[in-house]
């Protein structure tokens, strides 16, 4: 009983951390391309928390988001149109001090081909 107490301690503690650190998050997470093009055409959201009233910027390694940054502590989103055919990373840093404070990564996966199913029987018949 008492190890389950600590256990239980332990997590809530570990939640306590990762709600005191800035968090940034992206949604959708993965985009798949199209099998013809190769581009993934997809509209993201990022969405992002933080402990005190900062100024943030983003900035990504995709070339049509150069740096971007909030007019005010009170936003906490942004959404953007993206064409890629690789996976972006966005880091968000504090706007007065240009200290990173968290990343996320767009994943694009290509889209597979429909496989074709392989008949396991032989197509003849003795009977």
């Amino acid at each position: 009983m008492l190890l389950g107490s600590i256990v239980s301690a332990s997590a809530a503690a570990i939640d306590n951390a990762e709600a005191l650190e800035p968090s940034l998050k992206l949604s959708p997470e993965i985009c798949i391309t199209s099998e013809d093009g190769q581009s993934c055409d997809i509209e993201v959201t990022l969405e992002w928390q933080l402990l005190t009233n900062q100024t943030v910027c983003i900035i990504s390694d995709y070339n049509e988001l150069k740096k971007w940054c909030s007019p005010s502590p009170d936003i906490h989103s942004l959404t953007i149109n993206i064409r890629a055919d690789r996976d972006i990373q966005f880091v968000m840093i504090d706007k007065d001090t240009h200290e990173t404070l968290a990343g996320v990564k767009l994943k694009v996966t290509p889209a597979s081909s429909p496989q074709v199913r392989r008949r396991y029987r032989n197509p003849w018949s003795l009977f």
